[in-house]
């Protein structure tokens, strides 16, 4: 008899045969104790599978852009790795003229660099390397060492000096002097120098400011500093190219650089050359020194010549700047490397009476049949003391009627004091509505030509004035600004641009010096537009009625020098008074064939002893050459 029953025990062996299998859990997932046992999802084999597949395809990316899209980067890296390299300026984009032909064009120069690494560690080889090549290129031995020694401890590579001649390039290679090697590089060459600076500009070396402002440049490189070329100077850079300096037998491996695209330039080089020539020729007569004249195309805007004087000669950059040289350019009072045709401001003395002529008409405060009584002067009662009137005078006396015609063709100031501030039966514009007119011409607006340094004009109010001075507008203040004096200031380029606008019908164009950027093969990438910059104030009938009153100066007036032109043309001459050097500026602008203008000039003479004309005999020489049919070449001085 058992006292008890024995029931089956459930036991788990902890044996090496007897561990549960993968495949009994998934079997498990069945049982009834799933509840304990959870199966795992289709989902995570999915998701892991797509990240292996993922990861995958990043490194089979990854690999590809390295060795086949990168091949030739990380190539360069790795000559680089192993090499000493120095990179080589890319030669310049070229400047034409708007016939195609070459102003700025690049020609060999040679540097000689040295490599730190190669040259002799052994004081008497250096000191003789460094004699030998201080002997060639003419240079102090001791003065050459100690700029060689101090650039050998911070640089791996560096230019010991910069255009050598062609026969310092062949005593230095045929004697291969250890760690100093000769560097073909390009420098500008400005065909016309002296004539086609204000426009080209120059370039010169890079400095600290330059390489910290944009991670482009290094240290051998050049940089636009003035005119075009500093106005275009992302086109005219090319891609560096570089030399890489090897232990092996060869020597070195070269990558060639790449050149600027081309700007070719709507300025003339014929145009340019004889409106330099012409200038010049009156200055040097008259012996004065500063001037400016422009020439435009009225129908765009483009440019076609610009001189500044004193000018200076921009290959004087290609090398450095000598002692005499440098404080010529930049220590002389006379500024030679301002443009005055932009960056000059100066009143613009009665070249502004066809403009306020205009204005009066537009308002009705004038008609052209509204007439004067002789232009001598103006007398306006003193409240504050009735004996001593003030007394607005013209230039010279001249007696008899005055409608705008004639007071723009004899420039009778007269006049344009009663248009502007009002006097008898003339009520006047008054200083509200000169403003208005002035600045709705864009007179104390930046026109945007592309060349730096461009001034805006200054067109005073008298807000301006009392918070200036603290002193309230007068009635004078209105009558100088409507001759062009007193505070009134704009540039030769604004008076040329507004003169243009008359010629056209109205539309004042932005001045263009450049015409378009083309490739090495001349293949055009881009073309630079007319662009309006928007209209002259007036109706197209007060336009048209100021235009030919301007032949009027030509026929009758001050600008009867004209008369001997092969076209008709019209004109304004003007003076302004520069109170504070004692001296008159000498101003004339016109725009020719009056029916049909093709081209418009304005010329600036500083500092005449006495209203000598000067401006206008340049502009006089100018037109006389530009129409002459036969004319095959540019007017020499």
């Amino acid at each position: 008899m058992r006292f008890f029953s024995r029931k089956r025990d459930y036991r788990v062996s902890v044996g090496q045969d007897d561990w549960v299998t993968p495949e009994e859990t998934l079997v498990d997932s069945h049982s009834e104790y799933s509840n304990l046992e959870q199966p795992i999802s289709v989902n995570v084999f999915r998701a892991t599978t797509g990240v292996i597949v993922v990861l995958f395809a990043v490194v089979i990316f990854f690999s590809f852009k390295i060795s086949v899209l990168g091949n030739a980067l990380y190539a360069d890296l790795a000559i680089q790795n192993k090499t000493v390299n120095f990179a080589i300026s890319p030669p310049r984009g070229i400047i034409f003229d708007n016939e195609g032909r070459v102003l700025v064009k690049n020609v060999p120069s040679f540097d000689v660099i040295a490599i730190s690494r190669d040259l002799p560690k052994e004081s008497e080889q250096l000191y003789s390397t460094i004699g030998f090549l201080a002997g060639i290129i003419g240079q102090n031995p001791n003065e050459l060492a100690e700029f060689i020694t101090e650039n050998t401890k911070k640089h791996a590579v560096f230019v010991v000096v910069s255009d050598i001649t062609k026969q310092e390039v062949l005593d230095i290679t045929q004697l291969h002097p250890r760690g100093l090697y000769v560097a073909a590089t390009t420098k500008r060459d400005y065909v016309d120098g002296h004539q086609s600076s204000t426009v080209i500009g120059y370039t010169g070396k890079v400095n600290r400011e330059d390489l910290s402002q944009d991670d482009y440049y290094l240290p051998p490189d050049s940089i636009g500093r003035a005119g075009i070329e500093a106005m275009y100077e992302k086109t005219l850079r090319g891609t560096h190219g570089r030399i890489f300096f090897t232990q092996e037998e060869s020597g070195s491996v070269r990558k060639e650089p790449e050149s600027g695209e081309n700007v070719v330039l709507n300025v003339n080089q014929d145009i340019q050359q004889t409106l330099y020539n012409v200038l010049y020729d009156v200055l040097r007569g008259a012996g004065l020194s500063n001037a400016a004249a422009i020439v435009q195309d009225p129908r765009d805007g483009a440019v076609l010549a610009m001189v500044s004087f004193p000018g200076y000669d921009n290959n004087l950059f290609n090398s450095q700047v000598s002692q005499a040289d440098f404080e010529k350019l930049f220590l002389n009072k006379n500024k030679p490397l301002f443009n005055r045709a932009v960056s000059g401001l100066y009143n613009p003395g009665s070249t502004i009476k066809p403009f306020f002529g205009m204005a009066g008409l537009q308002e009705g405060i004038i008609s052209p049949q509204t007439t004067i009584r002789d232009c001598v002067n103006i007398s306006i009662p003193n409240p504050f003391k009735p004996d001593q009137p003030s007394i607005f005078s013209n230039w010279r006396e001249d007696l008899g009627l005055f409608n705008l015609r004639r007071a723009i063709a004899n420039s009778c100031n007269v006049f344009f004091f009663a248009l502007g501030g009002g006097h008898d039966n003339i009520s006047g514009l008054g200083i509200s509505r000169i403003v208005k007119y002035l600045k709705g011409a864009l007179a104390d607006t930046i026109l945007g030509i592309d060349l730096p340094g461009e001034a805006r004009g200054f067109v005073p109010t008298p807000e301006w004035k009392q918070q200036a001075i603290n002193e309230g507008w007068y009635l004078g203040d209105t009558y100088n600004v409507s001759i062009g004096q007193g505070n009134l200031l704009v540039s030769p380029l604004w008076i040329n641009s507004y003169i243009s606008a008359i010629a056209n019908g109205g539309t004042i164009y932005k001045p263009r010096i450049a015409n378009r950027i083309v490739d090495g093969n001349k293949n055009t990438l881009q073309v630079f537009q007319p662009q309006s910059l928007g209209k002259l104030p007036f109706r197209e009938e007060v336009i048209f009625t100021v235009k030919q009153d301007m032949q009027e100066t030509v026929l009758s007036g001050t600008a009867k020098i004209l008369q001997d032109l092969p076209v008709t043309s019209g004109a304004k001459t003007g003076t302004a008074e520069v109170i504070k050097h004692k001296s008159i500026n000498s101003i004339f602008t016109a725009f020719a064939p009056l029916e049909n203008p093709e081209v418009t000039i304005t010329v600036l003479v500083e500092g005449s002893p006495s209203n000598e004309g000067y401006a206008i005999q340049a502009a006089h020489d100018f037109l006389k050459w530009y129409f002459n049919p036969t004319r095959k070449t540019p007017l020499d001085n």
